[in-house]
């Protein structure tokens, strides 16, 4: 006789109030246990933002590069090695928006992301990827920044609009017609008011852009050219245009987004912030529902920031190697100052430490370093007669 699927309650009697170790029908038990993976699911959401972690950025070791053979040229390698198979997917698509944008904007000369060359000379800059960690600096990015400015992925509009967050430009690199939905993702609001809100912003596009999406904009637009590295694709793409103002991007958003931070605005330091380029520790590629969450296959391990264990895809993990090989000088050895502020992810991290060309610490501590002389005046203007040190 096959035995009756049954369950046991367990000992632990602060999940529910039912006798220690009584028999359920399958059912209930099913419910209790639905209940404590929303508890555990909770947990793991506050353990991800704990304090601790933040403590920790003080003391995580650091070493003096990339510890894989072959030097830093290995990460560019790597970072490059799918290029062949999105530019076969996306060829004659790139061209014909270039066409279609053309044709509506006319000279993409006039609408030049150089009209903002060096307005952010010698000044931070925030960039802003779409990981999961960005809940965790949302606030301290709608506080007041100064003159920081904010380079955003497009893919965080909703998410920025809803909490807040005014971002200096929005970053478009995709061709897909995914970035229009994408648009009002994780967003509390019905999409026609994301769209509205785009009359007040800036959007930073690249000429291969969804002409659907540029089209629907509002505010102000600025473009920017990307090839594809074949002299097939070059020659085509100047039968249509000759603008040149070209991003090196990596293949991925958050790389066109520093482009603009760092070689158009001039900013120095960057400060990344949503930089995780995996998933998080409660299985969210976001820091919101998306469809990526339910894509959690096709995976492989990597260490955090932290020396944890994370889950990202192959494509990610080569998206972080472009990034430390930029940290480390990238092709023309010009290494930048750079901070990394997610405050999560992989960014930098290897099993042996964090890379010392990318400084580990909080969104919180670095926005206070830049904006410490703003106490100067509040100190002064006190009646009492004590001296005061700022630090």
């Amino acid at each position: 006789m096959e035995p009756i699927l049954q369950k046991v309650v367990p000992t632990d009697t602060t999940v529910s109030n039912t006798v220690p170790g009584m028999v359920l029908p399958l059912s209930a038990t099913d419910v209790m246990v639905d209940n404590l993976k929303k508890r555990v699911a909770a947990l793991e959401e506050k353990l991800s933002d704990a304090v601790i972690f933040r403590d920790y950025l003080q003391l995580a070791p650091y070493i003096p590069g990339p510890p894989v053979p072959g030097g830093p040229q290995a990460l560019y390698d790597r970072a490059c090695s799918a290029d062949n198979v999105t530019i076969k997917q996306w060829f004659d698509i790139w061209l014909d928006h270039v066409a279609k944008n053309k044709k509506r904007f006319g000279d993409f000369e006039k609408m030049s992301v150089m009209q903002d060359y060096a307005a952010s000379a010698l000044q931070p800059v925030i960039v802003a990827g779409s990981g999961p960690s960005l809940k965790k600096n949302v606030k301290a990015l709608a506080a007041e920044r100064g003159n920081i400015k904010v380079v955003s992925c497009l893919h965080n509009f909703a998410f920025f609009e809803d909490n807040g967050v005014n971002a200096d430009y929005y970053v478009n690199l995709d061709a897909g017609d995914v970035t229009i939905s994408e648009m009002s993702q994780g967003g509390r609001e019905p999409e026609p008011h994301y769209w509205e809100r785009t009359k007040d912003r800036t959007l930073v596009t690249a000429i291969t852009g969804h002409p659907d999406l540029i089209n629907r904009w509002k505010g102000r637009v600025l473009f920017y050219n990307v090839i594809a590295p074949t002299p097939e694709y070059i020659h085509r793409l100047k039968e249509i245009t000759k603008f040149n103002v070209t991003y090196s991007v990596g293949g991925n958003s958050l790389g066109a987004c520093l482009y603009h931070a760092k070689a158009i605005l001039g900013g120095c330091p960057i400060a990344y912030v949503g930089a995780d380029f995996c998933f998080g520790y409660n299985k969210k590629f976001h820091s919101w529902d998306s469809p990526y969450d339910k894509q959690f296959s096709g995976l492989m391990k990597a260490v955090d920031i932290y020396g944890m264990p994370v889950w990202t895809w192959p494509s990610y993990f080569n998206f972080k190697c472009f990034f430390d090989f930029l940290a480390c000088g990238g092709q023309g050895n010009q290494p930048g100052q750079y901070y990394n502020c997610t405050e999560g992810g992989i960014l930098g991290a290897y099993n042996e430490g964090n890379i010392v060309q990318i400084k580990q610490e909080s969104l919180a501590a670095f926005l206070w370093s830049y904006n410490l002389h703003k106490r100067i005046p509040e100190l002064l203007s006190r009646d009492e007669a004590n001296y005061q040190f700022l630090y």
